[in-house]
C-alpha cells in the first residue's frame, strides 16, 4: 500500500514538472487586449474610450515586445483628451538573468503642448526576480529623445539616460498586482512615468483591471501642466 502511494506521488510530481517545463518552452507568445468605456449623463455629458494591445514573443535568444494604446475623452461633444502611444522593444538574452535591449516609443497627445514625443534607447536588462508568482526586470542605458512643440513647431532633441522597471506579483489566485516605471534624464528636460495596475481574473481569459497612471515632465510649453494622471477600469482579454 505504501509502495503504491509513493509511486502515485512520484508520478504526480513528474507530471507537474513536465507541465511546468512545457509552459516555459520557447518560443511562445503572450498577449492581451484591453478596452474601457465610460459614459456619464447629467450636469455634464462625458464619454471616454481607452484601448490597449500588447504582445510579447519569447524566443530562444530574442524576445520581442509590442504595445499600443489609444485614449479619447469627450465632454459635451467636445474632445477634452486624445492620446496615441506605441512602443517596441527587442531583447537579446545573454543568459537566464541578463539581456541587451533596443527600445523605441512615441506618444502623440493633444493638449500636451507637444505634437509628439519620441524616445530611442539601448541598454542592459537584469531579471532580478523570475519566479512563478513574482517577476522584476530592471533596465538602464543611454538614449535619444526628440520632441516637437505644437505651437511653434520647434524640435527639441537631446541625449538622455533611460531607467526602467517592470514588476508583477500574483497576490493570490486570480489577482495580480503590476507596476511599471521609467525615467528619462536629460540636460534640458527630464520625464518620469509610472503605471500601477490591479487585475482580477473573471475566468481563464477574461479579467477586470484598475490602473492609475502618473506622468511628470520637467519642462513643458507655456500654459501646460507638468503632471498628467489617468485612472481607468478596463476589461482584459489574455491570449
Amino acid at each position: 500500500m505504501l509502495k503504491q502511494a509513493l509511486t502515485v506521488s512520484l508520478l504526480a510530481l513528474s507530471i507537474n514538472a513536465v507541465a511546468e517545463e512545457q509552459q516555459q518552452t520557447r518560443p511562445y507568445i503572450d498577449g492581451y487586449t484591453e478596452l474601457g468605456l465610460l459614459n456619464t449623463e447629467g450636469n455634464t455629458d462625458t464619454s471616454s474610450l481607452n484601448g490597449k494591445f500588447g504582445i510579447k514573443r519569447y524566443g530562444e535568444q530574442w524576445d520581442t515586445t509590442l504595445k499600443l494604446q489609444a485614449l479619447k475623452s469627450q465632454e459635451d461633444n467636445v474632445t477634452s483628451k486624445e492620446k496615441y502611444y506605441g512602443e517596441v522593444q527587442f531583447d537579446r538574452n545573454l543568459n537566464d538573468t541578463t539581456y541587451l535591449l533596443a527600445h523605441a516609443d512615441q506618444e502623440r497627445a493633444r493638449f500636451s503642448g507637444f505634437d509628439y514625443q519620441t524616445t530611442l534607447a539601448i541598454g542592459y536588462g537584469y531579471r532580478a526576480l523570475d519566479s512563478q508568482d513574482m517577476k522584476l526586470d530592471l533596465e538602464m542605458g543611454p538614449g535619444y529623445r526628440r520632441d516637437k512643440l505644437s505651437e511653434t513647431g520647434e524640435i527639441d532633441d537631446e541625449a538622455i539616460a533611460r531607467l526602467a522597471l517592470s514588476y508583477s506579483w500574483k497576490v493570490g489566485e486570480g489577482t495580480e498586482l503590476t507596476q511599471t516605471a521609467n525615467t528619462e534624464l536629460g540636460n534640458s528636460n527630464s520625464t518620469f512615468e509610472s503605471e500601477t495596475g490591479l487585475k482580477s481574473q473573471i475566468n481563464g481569459s477574461l479579467a477586470t483591471k484598475i490602473t492609475y497612471k502618473y506622468k511628470y515632465v520637467d519642462q513643458v510649453p507655456e500654459d501646460n501642466n507638468n503632471v498628467d494622471t489617468e485612472f481607468g477600469v478596463t476589461l482584459v482579454y489574455s491570449f
